[in-house]
């Protein structure tokens, strides 16, 4: 039991400290931390959350929604997810970052993307009185690479951590322009949409594709084929919401 309980402190601050990571690491960190009695990983998490919940943490995991690549993070249950899971950063900068996730996600052509341009102006225009543009440029790199943002080919989207850390907050503040794929039941920021209103990530309708003996996208609610298929997410002609 001992050393049970010391090797889930030890897989606790790994999580804290790698923030947020795909779930190969975490299956790597377990099996390094545990040894030769390493439990399986769903195991382990159950045993985790069990004990975390006191806390108001949780082990939480969101699925790529381009390549299925699934990534886990540990995340505060109760306090503000963006002031909370962003700590390091200043007054200023947790600012701007809430303005930038707010914008992404009510983006008005439902793409969940805004371009480079304006999300320096915007993220300018957020910041103190001496918040400069390179202020703001630096600002965004520093957001991709702790994962709460995502640079895409000039279009800024919300990255992997937000996806996990900040589903409760966009769900309460934002629950009209939710969308959910209909194969994995995960939350959509981008995809196909067939005409009876049913949203599918990229890495699903691949998979319905290749699960289709004709290799046809299909409905999965209506079973009609999905033939010219809306699209939405960075770059894409954008369902508005």
């Amino acid at each position: 039991m001992e050393v049970t309980n010391h090797a889930r402190q030890m897989l606790v601050q790994w999580c804290m400290s790698a923030q947020h990571f795909k779930e190969t690491e975490l299956q790597a960190a377990i099996q390094r931390i545990y040894g030769e009695s390493a439990p399986p990983l769903q195991d382990t998490v159950d045993a985790l959350n069990s004990r975390l919940t006191r806390y108001a943490l949780e082990m939480r995991s969101s699925m790529s929604q381009t390549d299925g690549d699934r990534v886990w993070a540990l995340t505060n249950t109760k306090a503000d997810a963006i002031a909370t899971g962003a700590t390091p950063y200043s007054p200023t900068m947790l600012a701007v970052l809430k303005h930038l996730i707010e914008l992404v996600f009510t983006d008005s052509q439902g793409n969940f993307a805004i371009d480079l341009h304006t999300a320096v102006r915007e993220a300018t225009s957020k910041g103190s009185t001496n918040f400069t543009r390179r202020d703001a440029q630096e600002a965004i790199e520093v957001f991709c690479k702790d994962g709460w943002l995502q640079n895409e080919n000039g279009w800024v989207v919300l990255g992997q951590r937000a996806c996990i850390e900040l589903q409760a907050y966009l769900k309460d503040g934002f629950s009209e322009y939710i969308r959910t794929c209909a194969l994995c039941k995960e939350m959509a920021t981008c995809g196909v949409m067939c005409g009876c209103k049913v949203f599918l990530h990229p890495y699903c309708a691949d998979r319905l594709r290749e699960m289709s003996k004709a290799g046809l996208l299909a409905c999965p609610e209506c079973r009609q084929p999905i033939n010219s298929p809306d699209a939405f997410g960075p770059g894409k002609p954008g369902i508005p919401h």
